[in-house]
């Protein structure tokens, strides 16, 4: 495919393009989902399509197409778009000047999925869904979902890039109900890897640990007390830090949000309280948003969002890092060669601080420590609402009894100025989905961090 790439770039300099970027897809895709010990859905496709983006006059043209052997036509038809477009454009796009990269990455998958035996799969779904089923007798419906790919992406473009990249994804989630009398109660939990291949299911994601993850936070649910409304201080764990620093924080840092986002025109201002660094980070080795170079040939890099509670640089693009006068971060993906690549965050984390866990428990008289959340929501305007799926009481500085029907809300650009105190030491993070109009695998996560009275609302039924 890269030989048909590289022949289709030179069609658009004639036509007008200022640059012209192909990438190329093919690869195998897998989805099984189980419910209840029944496969309901078993669909596997070979894929393989490219994606043409060109700047013409300032503007971008995008094509996308199933077939690499229409390359050629799908740079003209692009160049095509921009030319429409342009006369309609206030500012012409720029982009911010990058080295040029030729490169072969190999996958580190040891069992690609694509040879693995779907009788081998399905009896791993087998066996995570009686584990939960044995774990407790309360729990009332299993579902399983288990999608793996694997394959090869090319990136070709008209300043001499060259990249073609092995990769695979595996990735588990099962949703788990219970039933109690009246009460019923529900959680999920999802492990991924795009650096491993199946043996990341016979390594760590095991039938054991994922079903143990999820049972328990069903039974907790099921024996707890009912939530209290109202503030409080609180602790939040690595899960739920790491989802206040993805969706309350991180979209608000995203170069091509920012300017409508409560961070908005920031840059270089306090905007949380001492201590507190939240950086998002592409080069980490072996965790799920990590990749060499994002979708336009850029290396990843470490962006240090907050540093010593200042808002100090955004994740950007290279059309948007020339717009603001920044670097660019390495921040650019595209879900498959249907989309064009957008800015999106990767591994985005609150840094380890000075206090001991069990520090940051003293001195609450009635509190919550919020463990794991079920899903959340957030605006731009740095408001957000998030379930908690595991939570438990703080009273006179210990852990209490488990919660039920517990949710947090907030402004996060608040909720910063109340950060009390940050755990040291290393944390689990959440692996996970991003949607903004096409899906990304990203992770994030945090240390314990300690919030004062009036940083987090809670929701609850008393």
């Amino acid at each position: 495919m890269l030989d048909k790439l590289e022949k289709a770039i030179d069609t658009g300099q004639p036509l007008g393009a200022s640059y012209v970027e192909i990438r190329g897809e093919s690869g195998f895709i897998e989805f099984i989902q189980m419910d209840d010990g029944r496969i309901n859905a078993l669909t596997q496709r070979l894929e393989q399509g490219i994606a043409v983006r060109v700047l013409v006059d300032g503007a971008w043209g995008f094509v996308s197409s199933g077939n690499p052997d229409t390359a050629e036509d799908a740079v003209k038809s692009a160049c095509s778009m921009a030319k429409s477009a342009a006369s309609s454009r206030k500012e012409p796009i720029k982009l911010a000047d990058t080295k040029t990269f030729q490169e072969t990455i190999t996958s580190t998958a040891k069992r690609d999925p694509r040879d693995v035996d779907i009788e081998e799969k399905v009896q791993y779904m087998k066996n995570l869904t009686k584990h939960i089923s044995d774990y407790d007798e309360r729990i009332s419906a299993i579902t399983v979902k288990v999608r793996t790919s694997s394959g090869k992406k090319f990136l070709v473009t008209s300043e001499g890039t060259q990249i073609e990249q092995h990769g695979s994804l595996v990735w588990v989630y099962p949703w788990v109900t219970g039933k109690e009398n009246a009460r019923l109660s529900a959680a999920r939990y999802e492990e991924a890897s795009t650096n491993e291949g199946w043996e990341f299911f016979d390594r760590f994601a095991t039938p054991e640990y994922i079903g143990d993850k999820v049972a328990e936070k069903v039974k907790l649910q099921l024996e707890g007390v009912p939530a209290k409304g109202g503030s409080f201080p609180c602790v939040c764990g690595p899960r739920v830090i790491g989802v206040l620093a993805h969706e309350a924080l991180g979209h608000l840092a995203e170069a091509d949000l920012t300017i409508q986002s409560a961070f908005g025109g920031k840059r270089g201002e306090v905007v949380a309280a001492e201590g507190v660094n939240m950086i998002d980070d592409g080069t980490l080795k072996g965790i799920l948003g990590t990749s060499k170079y994002d979708d336009e040939g850029v290396p990843t890099s470490r962006v240090e969002i907050i540093k010593d509670s200042v808002l100090t640089e955004l994740m950007t693009n290279r059309e948007y890092a020339s717009k603001i006068d920044q670097r660019t971060t390495g921040n650019a993906r595209a879900e498959s060669y249907l989309y064009p690549p957008i800015i999106r965050m990767r591994n985005t984390f609150f840094e380890p601080g000075e206090f001991n866990r069990e520090e940051l428990f003293e001195g609450i008289e009635f509190g919550y420590y919020c463990s794991d959340f079920r899903g959340g929501q957030a605006q731009m305007n740095a408001s957000f609402q998030v379930g908690i799926q595991e939570a438990y009481e703080i009273v006179n500085g210990e852990l209490g009894r488990p919660v039920t029907d517990l949710s947090i809300s907030g402004i996060a650009t608040d909720s910063l100025f109340k950060i009390e105190g940050i755990a040291k030491g290393p944390f689990p993070w959440e692996q996970g989905r991003c949607g903004k109009g096409q899906e990304a695998f990203i992770a994030a996560g945090g240390p314990d961090v300690r919030f004062a009275k009036g940083g987090i609302t809670f929701g609850g039924k008393d």
